[in-house]
């Protein structure tokens, strides 16, 4: 199936493409949801240490959520690390959590009011089960504030049906993960989260991208949004015709965004073709589960390939499994860079610890030679052409796990898309994750009563309603003299807070440039290199205070960030590193000028236009940033004047 066209929204439409997003917005309350400590993230890892191991537990009814189950056969020791600046007690799950921030329900309840949604009479905070180790105590709490609703969005001219909007708290920050271990950092525990889902009625990725900077930006008119990478976490429910939905967690870039849903798109859409192929050559579930596995160490016990040596040499084994009609299938790409094969290698990475698996589709390769395949297909009675079969290596208990993992994805290669969880890379393909979350997931919090929506809250929600973010917008347009472009560029970053703080304090810097900065600019710096995401609002307030106190010129603004970033100096020190203290005494332009204009030939013979051009980019690039470049100019001029 040719896929070259799939921007295009006439092939979503055809094979019905289904997006539901769900958007995880940090609030900056001044306080974490379920206690009393301050909001905030080191960037120094440091504080008291602990360590936890998690277990699932039942439901009610007995039941046991498959993805919890999951995680806890992973055998998972969570070591955490918990400053004190930012975290308490109930932090470390050794004290029950403090009445939830009122500050929180308010801002949810603006937004539910703003989305139409019905407001709950009573708020009963749920526990979520999360054994990964990002939460201390095993769940994460979280709470429904309002159900139903909608949001128009302008760009698209759609009405977007909103099913629910929940308060949550956020979970821990993973800093590190080795072999069956993971460190995690406990300051982001607890930060408010207010989540936002929609109806999967989103049917193209520019459509995603649009709801998603929509519903920014109504949280943003709430003026407690917090700002910074990861503050954001956008998760996608995705389908296509009208297969099981999968879930893919952790995208926080809207160009990501678009990204994952056009590349889980062709999966699905790989895997449904894939499907369609087996039932053509008539596999049967029952081919499957009667696969022929075996023991096939002997075979390799003097093999050229690592992996399986350095197994057998520790006492491990090596087993071999056909697949009945899977010949050619496991190789096949079913999207950029992805194959069945990879799908079979997560799964017996994640649940068997094993480092991935070897296929008929990629051998000869990896030391493993075509006489030791010959043997392996005669001892599995295989077709070459028709069938194929997987290699395993490792514990018997490992090779066991794993066997059983490669019959229950095959036989769900059969059905085509399973049903599960997947995570979002960079680059926006995704990765398995764990099973799909069941109905055992959530049970109520027994340490929180609940809390009743009165008549007077809704009033004092009604009497300060969230202003509309097109007010906003066109506040920003008339205030501060913005087009719209730059005024919704402002509005959707991280700087929108910032802009309007540094707007107050500035003479010299006129509102435009200091927009374009914000926003245009400091992108410039990511394109050579830099981290943005270390120039903080402190760094950005000093270089422009340096302006203002007459340190430097605005021209040299970009210079000193990325002097500070690369040396891990402050602003003051890069200006004195890099000598750009300002020009005051401009009679050495002056002469300078004269000089070029006596001195230089090749310059004199130059018409009067180019010869004015040469004479400023002389001057501004070698006093760059310590100049006024409108005096410069006019001193040029004047020079040329008289010469001429």
């Amino acid at each position: 199936m040719s896929l070259k066209s799939s921007q295009d929204s006439e092939i979503y439409k055809k094979y019905n493409l289904k997006v539901g997003l769900e958007i995880h917005f940090q609030l900056n309350t001044g306080r974490k949801l379920f206690c009393h400590c301050p909001i905030g993230l080191k960037s120094n890892v440091e504080g008291y240490e602990f360590i936890r191991k998690l277990r699932p537990t039942q439901s009610e009814l007995g039941q046991v959520d498959p993805a919890a189950y999951f995680e806890f056969q992973k055998g998972t020791i969570i070591n955490y690390i918990s400053p004190l600046e930012y975290t308490c007690l109930v932090e470390a799950d050794e004290e029950p959590p403090h009445d939830i921030c009122e500050d929180a329900i308010k801002v949810a309840l603006k937004v539910a009011r703003y989305l139409k949604a019905l407001i709950i009479d009573e708020i009963h905070v749920m526990r979520k089960i999360v054994i990964d180790g990002s939460n201390t105590t095993g769940f994460q709490r979280t709470a429904i504030i309002g159900l139903g609703g909608e949001i128009y969005v302008k760009n698209i001219n759609k009405k977007v049906p909103i099913q629910s909007i929940c308060l949550e708290e956020e979970a821990a920050r993973l800093i590190e993960r080795k072999g069956n271990s993971v460190k995690y950092y406990l300051d982001r525990l607890g930060i408010p989260l207010i989540e936002i889902s929609t109806a999967p009625v989103i049917n193209t990725p520019e459509e995603a991208i649009e709801v998603a900077t929509a519903l920014c930006r109504v949280v943003t008119a709430t003026g407690l949004r917090r700002r910074g990478i990861g503050t954001i976490r956008q998760d996608i429910n995705i389908s296509v015709l009208g297969g099981e939905p999968v879930e893919i967690k952790g995208v926080q870039k809207l160009p990501q965004l678009a990204k994952v849903i056009r590349f889980e798109f062709k999966r699905q859409l790989g895997l449904i073709e894939l499907a369609k192929e087996l039932q053509r050559r008539g596999i049967t579930e029952n081919d499957i589960i009667n696969s022929c596995i075996i023991d096939a160490t002997d075979i390799f016990k003097d093999s050229e390939c690592k992996i399986i040596r350095r197994v057998i040499r520790s006492g491990g084994k090596v087993y071999a499994i056909k697949l009945k009609g899977f010949g050619g299938l496991i190789g096949k790409e079913i999207a950029e860079n992805h194959r069945l094969g990879k799908e079979f290698s997560e799964r017996v990475r994640f649940w068997s610890g094993l480092g991935g698996i070897f296929h008929s589709d990629e051998l000869p390769a990896y030391g493993i030679s075509m006489d030791e395949i010959k043997r392996l297909v005669r001892m599995l009675d295989m077709d070459e052409k028709y069938d194929a079969f997987i290699i395993v290596a490792g514990s018997e208990n490992q090779v066991r796990v794993a066997i059983e993992k490669i019959i229950e994805r095959a036989i769900e290669a059969l059905k085509g898309v399973p049903s599960e969880t997947r995570g979002a890379r960079e680059d926006g393909s995704t990765f398995y994750m764990r099973p799909r979350p069941g109905m055992a997931r959530m049970y109520p919090e027994t340490d929180i009563p609940p809390i009743y929506i009165s008549k007077e809250l809704i009033k004092e929600i009604d009497e300060n309603p969230l202003p509309d973010p097109e007010e906003v917008i066109s506040n920003l347009i008339s205030q501060y003299n913005l087009n719209r472009e730059l005024a919704l560029k402002i509005y959707d970053s991280d700087y929108f807070d910032l802009f309007k703080r540094l707007a107050s304090i500035v003479k010299k810097i006129d509102y435009k440039y200091l927009a374009s900065l914000l926003t245009d600019r400091l992108s410039e710096l990511e394109s050579e290199g830099i981290d943005t995401s270390l120039i903080d609002d402190k760094m950005l307030y000093e270089v422009i205070k340096a302006v203002e106190n007459g340190l430097i010129e605005k021209e040299a603004i970009l210079e000193v960030l990325k002097y500070s970033i690369k040396n891990n100096v402050s602003i003051l020190d890069s200006i004195n590193a890099l000598s750009l203290k300002l020009i005051k005494d401009y009679k050495v332009i002056e002469d300078e000028v004269i000089s070029l204009l006596n001195n230089r030939q090749d310059l004199r013979s130059l018409p009067k236009e180019i010869l004015r051009k040469r004479l400023i980019g002389i001057m501004m690039s070698k006093y760059k940033g310590r100049v006024d470049p409108k005096r410069v100019v006019s001193i040029v001029d004047k020079a040329i004047s008289k010469y001429i």
